[in-house]
């Protein structure tokens, strides 16, 4: 038996109702590991080239992490892959809670469908058993009222579910898949594939154990870990508690505060991500009304607070944890106000407060509490959701609509009960709203009228609530990474975070060969690329990694046994993003062919705040990287920057070779 992973992953035709099996072999797993390094070479070789995101023949996979369900800290998240119908390339998303560890008890690796039932069905698989179910009462339900009637169904209140909401149902190509009650892996638009195929739901329980090659060697890791992890400083609470205070000096000279990994995890730890919603704001890392805003100026602290650190708390009733975390960064919240008045709910994220409070200049937290339970028990994305709010506001600004397309909506900055409204409207597919639930590209495209140059996104993945001007290695991830418009690969900070260089001898190398400060940035910052594909494939946190050195390598070896060195799995993760940016050039999206919007690298720089002035030097940055990553630079699509507008580089379908493509082999 291999250790780590139990050796196997199933492939469901939904059209067939046939199950296939797969051993792949442990040769196998060296080179993929799991997550979505197995998903994507599955998917490569299963999935023909061209086939259309949302057709039968597609793909969808959802991967455990290599290092879930065997008590290594921060291991306990899943991914579900895919081709993606909003970008049309690679497509992936993930999501915390207790499922990646339900993959591998229910006896998988990995759970693949295909095919497409002719109703709506749920899958039930218990220790290797697949059973597919009838879904015709659960279509129309929302996430929690399905895992309540998955639950009673199955008598088994414990038992783990993935499923779509009513956007997944209607194909919304910005909508997710929920577990947990509201834990969404949101991006991608897989929520569309996954209703494409009429599967309402996935449910998993079993009690396979996977095998650990050194438990006592995984034990004594994480008892140095857990020791170093659990210590606290002073200084950090200090300085924690004066975030805001340094923010306003920051907003108004631009002197920036550096960040420790110790800093960060005081943060999450009392208030979750929202604890740097204001510093957010006023440093100019949050992007304010569509992009074209200035914090401290257009929403400044007194907005910014409402939904910041101890106001967000205080509607907290428990804290929360993923399964394997040490940080228990999430919570539990009274819903106050709205249609779910009285009911319990989870705490906004930062992303969601962003996208729905500075990108729109609303400061009504209660509203924004309602939207997020809106959002998550329909399973669409609230980044995506904020930013197409928000394109839609501007584009009613400026008359490209009016009240005969919103059915009498006024949309405006700051205008709370439209936005409720538009966003039910984008939920049920009705009116404006169905324009909409595709996202700002594709509304771009049917509303026309010069509307595209309000539609800020990379590749039909609107943009995260992260401003490239102030940390340019976020441009990078948008434009390159094989799932565009992703905050949650690498920057300049993270990179830093990380620490790489003391930990990976390839990493130092390849920070030390650059010939300036510019130039070990994105060295660093690619080195960083490859560090985040092994935490994905081994189900790892992000915040861990960035509140922390984790132990990945250490983790790695002593769950598997295969005593590989850290440069050898920093290779693998090259390795893996190779395969899954080949996955684009197979689909005609070539390297370069995905731009990133020109309002969020300052094409037209703003005039006051932090960032004023601001320009990001995208194309020496991407030359370094390119170069670097070892792809070929080629262009693909119309380069719309210079005009603030868009590319997607669809107009170039020419296959292009890596070179690097035999990492993949």
């Amino acid at each position: 038996m291999l250790n780590g992973v139990t050796g196997k992953y199933c492939i469901i035709d939904l059209s067939t109702g046939q199950t296939e099996m797969v051993e792949p072999g442990e040769d196998f797993y060296k080179k993929y590991l799991s997550g979505y390094g197995l998903g994507a070479a599955v998917i490569m070789e299963r999935q023909p080239a061209g086939v259309e995101a949302l057709a039968p023949e597609s793909h969808l996979g959802f991967c455990s992490g290599l290092l879930s369900g065997t008590k290594a800290f921060f291991s306990g998240r899943f991914m579900v892959v895919g081709k993606s119908p909003l970008t049309g390339g690679w497509g992936d998303a993930n999501a915390g809670g207790y499922f990646s560890r339900a993959i591998k008890r229910s006896g998988y690796d990995a759970i693949f469908f295909t095919g497409a039932a002719e109703k709506p069905v749920w899958v039930v698989i218990t220790e290797g058993e697949v059973d597919i179910r009838p879904a015709e009462d659960l279509w129309g339900k929302d996430i929690l009222e399905t895992e309540q009637a998955i639950q009673a169904e199955l008598g088994d209140r414990n038992i783990q579910i993935a499923s779509i909401g009513l956007s997944g149902e209607k194909q919304s190509l910005i909508s997710g898949i929920a577990t947990d009650g509201a834990r969404i892996a949101a991006r991608s638009g897989l929520g569309a594939v996954m209703g494409s195929k009429n599967l309402k739901a996935l449910a998993l329980r079993g009690k396979t154990k996977v095998k650990v090659a050194d438990p006592e060697g995984l034990r004594a890791i994480n008892s140095a870990f857990i020791a170093d992890y659990n210590k606290s400083s002073i200084i950090d609470r200090v300085t924690m508690y004066l975030m805001n205070f340094l923010s306003r000096i920051i907003a108004r000279t631009g002197i920036s505060v550096p960040s420790q990994p110790s800093l960060i995890k005081e943060i999450f730890r009392k208030y979750g991500t929202s604890g740097l919603t204001t510093y957010s704001a006023m440093v100019g890392d949050m992007p304010i009304k569509n992009w074209e805003g200035v914090g401290y100026k257009e929403f400044p602290i007194e907005s910014s607070s409402k939904g910041s650190d101890d106001n967000v708390i205080k509607y907290q009733k428990k804290r929360y944890s993923c399964q394997a975390c040490p940080l228990g960064c999430g919570g539990i919240i009274d819903i106050k106000k709205g249609k779910y008045k009285g009911e319990k709910g989870h705490k906004p994220e930062y992303e969601t407060i962003g996208s729905f409070g500075g990108m729109l200049l609303q400061d009504d937290f209660d509203a924004i509490v309602e939207i997020n339970e809106m959002c998550n028990r329909a399973a669409i994305d609230t980044i995506s959701t904020g930013a197409t709010v928000a394109f839609a506001t501007e584009c009613f600004e400026n008359g490209i609509l009016d009240e005969s397309d919103t059915g009498g909506l006024q949309l405006g900055w700051g205008q709370t009960d439209a936005v409720v409204q538009l966003v039910e409207m984008m939920i049920h597919r009705e009116g404006l709203g169905d324009i909409l639930a595709d996202g700002v590209k594709r509304a771009a495209e049917k509303i026309g009228k010069g509307s595209e140059i309000y539609a800020v996104h990379a590749g039909g993945q609107e943009l995260p609530m992260h401003d490239p001007r102030l940390d340019p290695g976020f441009a990078i991830a948008y434009e390159c990474e094989p799932t565009p418009g992703r905050h949650t690969v690498s920057c300049y900070l993270y990179a830093s975070l990380f620490g790489l260089e003391k930990r990976f001898p390839a990493a130092a190398a390849m920070v030390k060969a650059g010939r300036s400060r510019a130039s070990k940035d994105v060295r660093r910052f690619a080195a960083g690329t490859y560090y985040m594909q092994l935490l994905n494939c081994g189900g790892m946190c992000l915040f861990g990694a960035i509140t922390s050195h984790l132990p990945v390598v250490e983790y790695m070896n002593a769950v598997t046994g295969w005593g590989l060195s850290a440069d050898q799995y920093l290779q693998t993760g090259e390795r893996i993003l190779n395969l899954r940016k080949a996955f684009n050039m197979r689909e005609g999206i070539v390297p370069d062919g995905i731009q990133i919007h020109g309002r969020a690298i300052g094409t037209t720089p703003l005039q006051a705040g932090p960032l004023k002035g601001k320009r990001v030097d995208l194309p020496a940055m991407l030359d370094e990287f390119y170069q670097i990553v070892g792809w070929s630079r080629e262009q693909g699509g119309a380069n719309l920057r210079k005009t603030g507008g868009f590319g997607s580089g669809g107009s170039d379908r020419r296959y292009v070779q890596l070179k690097r493509l035999k990492a993949i082999s």
